[in-house]
């Protein structure tokens, strides 16, 4: 008996090891703003995909339940006998779980829009960084500058949607205003994140960019001959961090078309594709975050 004990608690020693260190990692992951802005991007859009699907096998179930009372009341009917009925949805395990996941993403997403409110200040930052450290391309200084531009309207629009949404900047011309601003504010981020996709070409088409670590190669001094014009990028990490900033972008680019419209019901991004999207760059955001942790 007391083997068979010591060899339980010898195979699971590995097991608590490996449980502490993930749990310490994710601890360090979670004491930084953009560790929780990871990891809540991809569990709400994670959730938002859910619901997609959830939603559909609820109608299919509410369709064959339909079905069967149709069928069922039609037996009971005299010819030519027309019955018209309301009824409303029943309570299931499954309408349930749809409700749950719903409340728990909106939740999420309204969690996320208040941790933005003081935006400007890193906008602003950013400016300042800009001002003072420039992007050696005239174009790509030109996008930046446009994206700060993008990134402060943005910011400012959606900060009053959203304390009028919830009663701090009141009043009737605050309640016509903020939906309007909430519109217009998914706008300039859609600008934003097509800046951004430029830049990125840019920066791939030039593969010079201090941010990412490509230079020109020069002389060494010794009298080797070295091509002045050629460029080089200084580590494949380096060129996976492109990658990665690229496929966030991407992943922005359906979401922020989505919120430009101001009737969702016309987009052509459904809530499946909005779900799926939205887990990229979340995903890419905890990979960057994670390895900078370990």
């Amino acid at each position: 008996m007391a083997g068979g004990l010591r060899r339980v608690f010898t195979s699971l020693g590995p097991i608590a090891r490996r449980t502490d260190g993930l749990l310490t990692h994710l601890s360090r992951v979670l004491s930084s703003s953009e560790g929780v802005e990871a990891v809540l991007c991809t569990l709400c859009y994670t959730l938002v995909f859910v619901h997609s699907r959830l939603q559909r096998l609820l109608e299919r179930q509410y369709g064959r339940l339909d079905l069967a009372l149709v069928s069922n009341a039609s037996k009971s009917m005299l010819p030519g006998e027309t019955v018209i009925a309301s009824i409303e949805p029943p309570r299931t395990r499954l309408s349930e779980t749809v409700a749950s996941t719903k409340a728990l993403a909106d939740l999420i997403a309204d969690f996320r829009i208040f941790m933005r409110l003081w935006g400007l200040v890193s906008i602003y930052s950013w400016a300042r960084d800009n001002y003072n450290k420039p992007p050696g391309d005239p174009a790509l200084k030109l996008l930046v500058w446009a994206q700060v531009g993008a990134s402060a309207v943005f910011q400012f629009l959606e900060n009053g949607a959203y304390l009028a949404s919830k009663g701090v900047l009141r009043g009737d011309r605050w309640a016509r205003r903020g939906p309007k601003w909430d519109v217009w504010s998914n706008r300039f981020w859609l600008a934003h994140v097509l800046l951004e996709s430029l830049r990125l070409l840019r920066v791939r088409q030039l593969r010079y960019n201090e941010g990412y670590g490509a230079k020109v190669k020069q002389d060494d001094g010794a009298g080797a001959s070295v091509a002045g014009n050629e460029i080089t990028v200084q580590s494949e990490a380096l060129r996976r961090r492109w990658q990665r900033d690229f496929y966030a972008n991407a992943g922005w680019l359906p979401l922020t078309l989505h919120w430009s419209f101001e009737d969702a019901s016309l987009s052509p991004v459904s809530d499946t594709w909005l779900g799926l999207c939205g887990i990229v760059p979340g995903i890419v955001g905890l990979v960057n975050i994670w390895e900078q942790t370990s």
